[in-house]
């Protein structure tokens, strides 16, 4: 049995304000990445533009109005009119986007005059003052655990010099940034480095509260907690306790504060695809705002009253949460969410939601580069229009197996919830390079759980101050479904293959377009269902025959959207479906390890035998390659340096294959710390030998380059070696960089103590930008290793590192093939991919930090 539409057929979709939002979004991105010149022109242009098409308009409409007045042709009418539509529509576009643009320069004018950009683009340590906007989340790391926070940073620089309207920088640093209140003053030293429009600072120092000392300019002592700290803390304290995972999620499913999660489920929300639950998202607010509407037109209560009372509930919601930008962001989009679900006004929120987030722009043009709000505004677009015809088809399907109301409630709640992620995912993928497999089946489940939680917990929140005890009652109820979300995230993300690279390059934006047009499709047939009705009557041609259904363009559209829906599922099922492990070529020399973000290449030394250079962190992941390798003995391990992602599985790996020697290096400032017993600090100009020459074919002559005590940092500490890889088919050589970076590798440069030319880089510092791209110039490697973790948050490695490595030959990166190894076949490099991946929680790291 079909199931059929219920109801009035509703109207069509007023799209007239798309291409506004569309190009005032791509303006207000724009502008902060292109040179400052140019984007000068940009308002300029727009504005003159705007003007062309307002001419041709009024020149159209004239022309409309005279072919009308004297009766011409109505083809010439209809062109005349289109046209009229088409520049009007055009005006309208340009004139909202020039606005936007006079508005970004606006913002954008003053912190260059201040020097920032400049100062930015150098990355080096800067001291700042400025005042945090948030709490400090902890995340895992290669260094482990770190604490983030954004900071709107004031001052800058000694002398101090002023940034007019202060600008946010994604800061992180160690423990002492744990539980720094919203809004304090603070003054810290950190080294800044740009990704896109973002700013991310690795603090040097431990943040001290006030202004820094001797400026003029930055922000006076501000200890004292805000109301919204009080409120969260209240929140805090009266969800403890509750179970399960409950007093971690609490917080951020209500407050959009996660500083309670841990990092397990934090990684956990993400990979299960549960991560935007606890964020304060318009999906949220859409939901409290329709147990409100739900609510009182149960009660026959007339719309007018129903539409206060929803505004009324947001603008209480806001200010419990705070009164910030994307807080305001998400109750404009939950309103209009809850618009179009609840009062069955899909088709005239959309210019609303498009009015609004041209509005929002205009207020703020920095929002365009800010993930939550592009996040906010997909969801928001995919709930107005989609949200009403899946939410009748679902409830439609759901009222066979249970009664109505109970079929409404969760066939609304699915239908946010399905809607909002599929619009979310072009994003999601943009902005992490993954896909959750799992995230659909998992939002499947979480969403019922969620009303539960997010309506009875918001007025919890509120309680929570004035009578904590309420609260806590309130809390424990609610907690039952909030563990019940945080167990479907630590189940799903231990699910096989949950999180799933995406292809870089034209195959993965060509999947993107496939994505977005497969949902389209789905959309279209959604409404044209929505707007189908049984025949009240049978149609009967001549002569009483049935009258033939039409066809052709009909069955043709209808083809087209079901195989491009088609298409996208079986593309997104092949990235699901993991390649079986390549077979571990007989002849491999050398493996590069994917050891999540870190370092571990293996050198072949015998049948079962090989010299390792670094660990990574995690041991699991170390000790798994060398099974997967068929690796039982170590005749050496080479630690370049002593920071976790290069040693911290030493210990492990010692234990399993006992070495027969170790060589490490490191600063002379921390003797002692991490170093394996019986190691030792070689010298420059060493030289050695691992395995033996006679035995099986396979060894290594080694040569240290240069091991420096004496560096300032770590990284440039690195032990820098050559190593020439003997195999039966001949040799290759190979060098060895660690993490040093720039300016260190150019000063070996200058004192020409590298080799002229290698066969293989081991590329220095996971291809970041500040290890530089002197040394591939100079060494001209023929393959090039890229040892680096999935979506490590440290934005490795750099694009401009992978183009400078791709103009010289081809580059394995361990973050996109996994362990890899390599054979030497008549003269030729033959890498083969193992199919292999190190555990998802080592390729994790914090935004920001320098890896």
């Amino acid at each position: 049995m079909t199931v059929q539409a219920r109801g009035r057929i509703p109207a069509a979709v007023d799209l007239r304000l798309v291409p506004a939002v569309v190009l005032t979004l791509a303006v207000c991105l724009a502008i902060p990445l292109i040179p400052y010149d140019a984007a000068l022109l940009v308002p300029w242009l727009l504005a003159l533009l705007a003007l062309g098409a307002t001419g041709l308009m009024t020149w159209a409409s004239a022309a409309h109005g005279q072919d009308q007045g004297q009766g011409r042709g109505r083809g010439q009418g209809r062109r005349r009119g289109r046209t009229m539509v088409i520049t009007s529509l055009a005006a309208i576009a340009l004139w909202i986007a020039a606005v936007a643009a006079v508005q970004a320069m606006g913002d954008r004018a003053p912190v260059r005059d201040s020097g920032w950009e400049d100062a930015v683009a150098a990355e080096r340590p800067l001291r700042m003052s400025g005042e945090a906007t948030g709490p400090a989340v902890l995340r895992a790391g290669a260094f482990g655990e770190s604490w983030h926070l954004t900071v709107t940073v004031q001052a800058f620089g000694h002398p101090s010099r002023e940034i007019p309207g202060g600008t946010e920088v994604v800061v992180s640093g160690g423990r002492d940034w744990e539980g720094l209140p919203s809004g304090t003053a603070v003054c810290f030293t950190a080294s800044p480095e740009a990704e896109g429009a973002t700013v991310f600072a690795r603090a040097s120092t431990a943040p001290q509260t006030g202004s820094c000392p001797r400026d003029a300019g930055a922000p006076g002592p501000n200890g004292a907690p805000t109301g919204r700290d009080i409120v969260r803390a209240s929140v805090h304290q009266a969800a403890a306790g509750t179970v399960g995972a409950a007093p971690q999620l609490l917080p951020g499913l209500i407050l959009g504060d996660r500083s309670a999660q841990d990092p397990a489920l934090d990684e956990s929300m993400k990979t299960s695809g549960l991560s935007h639950l606890s964020a304060v998202s318009g999906a949220n607010c859409t939901l409290i705002a329709g147990a409100v509407t739900m609510a009182l037109r149960s009660a026959r209560v007339r719309r007018p009253v129903v539409l206060g009372a929803v505004l009324g509930v947001l603008v209480v919601f806001v200010i419990v949460v705070g009164p910030e930008p994307s807080v305001i962001r998400a109750a404009v989009m939950g309103a209009l969410g809850a618009w179009a679900v609840f009062f069955g006004r899909g088709r005239q929120a959309l210019p609303l939601l498009c009015l609004a987030a041209c509005v929002l722009l205009w207020w703020q043009p920095g929002l365009a580069g800010e993930p939550a709000f592009q996040l906010s505004l997909a969801a928001t677009a995919g709930i107005v229009v989609a949200a009403r015809p899946v939410e009748q088809w679902l409830t439609a399907v759901l009222r066979r197996a249970l009664p109505g109301p109970v079929a409404g409630i969760l066939g609304a709640a699915l239908a946010v919830t399905v809607t909002a992620q599929v619009a979310c995912q072009p994003i999601l993928v943009g902005m992490t390079g993954e896909f959750s497999a799992y995230s659909v089946p998992a939002n499947l489940l979480a969403a019922p759980l969620v009303p539960f939680v997010t309506v009875p917990g918001t007025v919890a929140a509120v309680l929570a101050v004035p009578w904590p005890g309420a609260a806590a009652a309130v809390f424990w109820v609610v907690g039952w479904p909030a563990a019940g979300i945080g167990w479907i995230a630590s189940e799903v993300s231990g699910w096989p293959g949950a999180l799933h690279g995406w292809p870089e390059g034209p195959l993965g934006a060509g999947l993107v377009v496939l994505h977005v047009a497969a949902a389209l499709a789905l959309l279209w047939l959604l409404m044209r269902w929505e707007r189908s009705r049984p025949a009240r009557v049978r149609r009967l041609g001549l002569h009483g025959r049935p009258r033939p259904t039409p066809v052709g363009r009909l069955r043709w559209s209808l083809a087209a959207a079901w195989t491009t829906v088609c298409a996208a599922a079986g593309s997104q099922l092949g990235l699901v479906i993991a390649p079986p492990s390549g077979p571990l070529p007989a002849d491999w020399s050398l493996a590069a390890c994917d050891v999540g973000q870190g370092d571990m290449l293996v050198l072949r030394t015998g049948e079962r035998a090989a010299m390792v250079v670094d660990t990574g962190a995690e041991a699991a992941a170390a000790t798994s390659c060398l099974d997967r390798i068929g690796v039982d003995r170590v005749d050496l391990l080479v630690l370049s340096h002593l920071h976790q992602d290069h040693a911290g599985a030493a210990a492990d790996l010692i234990g399993c294959c006992s070495p027969a020697e170790i060589l490490y290096s490191t600063m002379a400032s921390t003797p002692g710390r991490g170093v394996p017993a019986g190691a030792r600090q070689p010298v420059p100009g060493e030289t050695g030998r691992a395995g033996d020459r006679s035995a099986s074919g396979y060894w290594v002559d080694w040569a240290v380059l240069e091991a420096d005590p004496g560096a300032a940092h770590e990284n440039d500490a690195s032990l820098q070696m050559t190593a020439t890889v003997n195999t039966p088919e001949g040799d290759y050589t190979v060098l060895l960089t660690g993490d040093m970076e720039e300016e260190a590798s150019r000063a070996l440069l200058g004192q020409e103590m590298l080799p002229d030319s290698v066969d293989v880089l081991k590329v220095a510092h996971h291809g970041a930008r500040n290890g530089g791209v002197d040394v591939v110039r100079a060494v001209d490697p023929a393959l090039s290793v890229v040892q680096v973790g999935r979506d490590n948050g440290y934005g490795h490695p750099h694009p401009s590192v992978i183009g400078e490595l791709e103009r010289h030959g081809p580059v394995i990166r361990t973050d996109l093939h996994g362990t890899t190894v390599v054979s030497l076949r008549d003269g030729e490099l033959v890498p083969t991919l193992t199919g292999a991946r190190a555990p998802e929680a080592a390729g994790t790291g914090p935004a920001g930090g320098d890896g």
